[in-house]
């Protein structure tokens, strides 16, 4: 596997040299694949924590989130006669 690039692997200067439907072709694939890229990149970050995933998917050996503090009071009704 080669090294990441910063651009495309074909330059402008070779997409100019090819028919004008064949330009049109490699750009709207290039411009599909970069927004592809760019939701990728963003849902990478996401965690139940920022976003509508359940806790249960997060990863196991994630680092836990803070419990809320528990009630002094005993479980169960009041009952009242």
């Amino acid at each position: 596997m080669s090294a990441p690039q910063d651009g495309p692997p074909i330059s402008e200067e070779m997409i100019a040299g090819l028919e004008p439907d064949a330009q049109r072709l490699i750009r709207a694939l290039v411009a599909y694949y970069e927004a592809r890229i760019a939701e990728l990149e963003r849902r990478l970050g996401q965690n139940p924590s920022n976003s509508s995933l359940p806790p249960s998917s997060q990863h196991p050996h994630a680092k836990p989130q803070p419990k809320p503090k528990k009630s002094k009071r005993k479980p169960g009704g009041v009952s009242v006669r």
